[in-house]
């Protein structure tokens, strides 16, 4: 006969799985900002190396990109999505396509391509993938409890775990396993769009700066502090609906724990 576990011993057991859930949200932060760090050490080094000539390679690059037409934008569409696929981090890609493309067929093609690499993922996590990811999901606890509590609630959380830190390709294995609707999973996807957007500014931003610093009048005026200063905003911004959806995702998952704990109690007794 099996004992049901008391109202103390469950709550030692939420707070124990809050504290896995915030540690692992932690990490997934520290990771989604490790991208930027690269990036910008990158930018710094093409500055240093580069100096003034910097100017010059930026124009011939852009140059290339003009030339290649639609067919560069596609192609890096099909880059994307392979890469996300396997898991690489999308923000260094949508930091690239800032600086290749601008904000317009920059932001166009990150987000064509998000949609159509999470509608290819989610067809191989709910075809294909499905035992493999559960059993990876056993020995995740974190990620576990995510896709139970998505069961319960499912289009607000899968809008909430859009709007986290954690890999968007991830998420869609997850909910493609969970066999959530494909309907309402592309609709949540749009929520990807601000992230995505602030990403590819970023690259924007980056070009430049690195333009500005490589010019030989390096005067800076208005229009220039507005696109630098926007960037400080949109990157505020995002940390801030950021930490809100974790909140909310972190809540969801203990009271669906806390409720599955109800469920197991009454059928013990």
């Amino acid at each position: 006969m099996q004992i049901a576990p008391k109202p103390n011993d469950r709550a030692k057991n939420r707070e124990a799985s809050n504290l896995v859930l915030r540690r692992f949200f932690a990490r997934a932060y520290s990771r989604a900002v490790l991208p930027y760090l690269v990036v910008g050490l990158l930018l710094i080094g093409a500055i240093v190396i580069g100096g003034r000539e910097i100017e010059h390679h930026i124009s011939a690059i852009e140059s290339w990109i003009a030339k290649l037409g639609p067919w560069g934008v596609l192609a890096f569409i099909g880059l994307f999505v392979l890469a996300t696929s396997f898991l690489l981090p999308d923000t260094v890609l949508c930091i690239i396509a800032g600086a290749l493309f601008g904000m317009g067929w920059g932001v166009g093609a990150v987000v064509v391509g998000s949609i159509i690499a999470a509608a290819i993922q989610f067809a191989l996590a709910h075809q294909l993938l499905r035992p493999l990811i559960q059993r990876t999901l056993a020995a995740r606890p974190s990620l576990a409890a995510i896709q139970r509590a998505v069961r319960g609630d499912e289009f607000r959380l899968q809008v909430l775990l859009r709007l986290t830190p954690l890999n968007p390709a991830t998420i869609s294995y997850i909910l493609g396993a969970a066999g959530v609707r494909f309907s309402g999973f592309l609709i949540a996807c749009l929520a990807l769009t601000p992230n995505l957007a602030i990403e590819v500014y970023f690259g924007h931003v980056g070009k430049h700066a690195a333009r500005l610093v490589g010019s030989k009048a390096r005067t800076v005026n208005l229009h220039d502090l507005a696109i630098i200063g926007g960037l400080v905003v949109c990157v505020a911004v995002m940390v801030l609906v950021s930490r809100m959806a974790r909140k909310a995702v972190t809540q969801a998952v203990d009271q669906s724990d806390t409720e599955r704990a109800e469920s197991d109690s009454d059928t013990v007794n």
